[in-house]
Order: C-alpha cells, then sequence, then structure tokens
C-alpha cells in the first residue's frame, strides 16, 4: 500500500488536517482551525486533495481517532469511511497521539490530558507508538507521575489547555497539534503484523473510559 494512494484525516484537536501521499511521498498537506465546525472546515480540503487524483483511485484511508475531540474524532472517521467506500479501499484509524512530532521522532513521551469527573489520563509513548491503554487516575496520583516524568526528561505533550491540568508552574508541557501528514508516518512506521491487525479493526473515536450505554428497558 505504501506503493499507492493514502489519504489521511485528522480532527480530534483545535486544529485540523488533510494530507495525501503518493508512492510514499506527501504531495498534498493543509492544517486548518476547526473549533467546534470540524464538519465544515474538513470539507473545503478533502475535496482539495480529491482533486489531485487525476482519475486514481484511493488504496487506504488513514484517520486519527484521538483522544480529544470526540465529535471531531466521529466526523474525521466518517470522512474517511465515505471517501473509502467510493474507492473501494480499507480504513484504518491510528490513536492521534501517534501524529504528534515529539512522538514521531521516537523519544519516550507521556501526553497527558484532563479525563473529567475529576480525574486526568497518561498515555506512555516511544519508539513513535503508544505503549500501551490509558492511565486513569485522580489528581494527586496524576501529579505524582507527571512530576515523576518530568525529572526523568521524559517530553510531556498535551492537546489542550496545560492551565486545565493545575500542575506547578515549573513542570513543562508541550501544547501539541496532531496532524494527517503524520498520521501516514505513524502507518509507514508499523509493522506487516500492526497493519494487519489495524485493518482488522473498524475505526472509532478513542475512548477514556468505556462508553456510557443505557440498556433499554
Amino acid at each position: 500500500m505504501s506503493d499507492g494512494l493514502c489519504l489521511a484525516l485528522e480532527s480530534s484537536s483545535v486544529r485540523a488536517s488533510v494530507a495525501l501521499e503518493r508512492a510514499g511521498k506527501v504531495v498534498f498537506s493543509v492544517e486548518i482551525e476547526a473549533g467546534r465546525r470540524p464538519s465544515e472546515v474538513l470539507l473545503e480540503p478533502l475535496e482539495q486533495a480529491l482533486s489531485l487524483l487525476s482519475g486514481e483511485s484511493i488504496d487506504l484511508v488513514v484517520v486519527g481517532t484521538g483522544p480529544g475531540s470526540y465529535n471531531g474524532a466521529r466526523v474525521g472517521i466518517a470522512a474517511g469511511q465515505g471517501v473509502a467506500l467510493v474507492h473501494g479501499c480499507p480504513t484504518i484509524g491510528i490513536c492521534s497521539m501517534e501524529a504528534l512530532a515529539k512522538v514521531r521522532a521516537g523519544g519516550k513521551c507521556l501526553a497527558v490530558g484532563d479525563a473529567r469527573r475529576e480525574s486526568f489520563f497518561s498515555m506512555e509513548l516511544c519508539g513513535g507508538a503508544l505503549l500501551g491503554n490509558p492511565d486513569i487516575v485522580g489528581h494527586k496520583p496524576f501529579m505524582q507521575k507527571v512530576s515523576s516524568a518530568s525529572r526523568l526528561g521524559v517530553s510531556l505533550l498535551t492537546l489542550e489547555d496545560p492551565g486545565r491540568l493545575k500542575l506547578p508552574a515549573e513542570i513543562e508541557i508541550e501544547w501539541a497539534t496532531p496532524c494527517a501528514a503524520r498520521l501516514l508516518e505513524a502507518w509507514a512506521a508499523k509493522s506487516e503484523r500492526e497493519r494487519e491487525v489495524l485493518l482488522g479493526i473498524p475505526p472509532e473515536p478513542f475512548y477514556l473510559r468505556p462508553p456510557h450505554i443505557t440498556q433499554a428497558r
């Protein structure tokens, strides 16, 4: 698939992006402010990317699944699946944290954020990939983990305003943004086995917790 056309969509954060890759080279990449209207702002750059196809078919669609804006991730996934349906190709989802610049550089990173309900999450990444499930805890153990990572020189990253995390000012956290072009880098770095697994899983928004479902009576 790396020799064909790959389309990537990322819309789980405040900036949405679209990228098109041909034979391993990015030929189109654009980022736009998404705000609260990802479904509207994603349409124009997506149309621009598709206009470059010249009758060619896309071989793979890669979408960022978050964590971040749940609605934004759903918009990206739906748009990606729509394009894949037309072109008869698969859609795969990749955690948006893997599309951050420092994560792609390969070093040890700790992605952190507000998990709501008075809890906070952290996600360990290394070698450009997520190492496990999110750790969701109260503020005190969260602060201890972040402080420890900071002392060890681990890069601290968040997709939201660091002020929401209520951490000491001396702890430096980068407010980072994932992008579609780096989603393509993350896919290219996957092993054949990892690709097979992703191809067998329908993309869905990255849940920090299992989705709440109300059972019918």
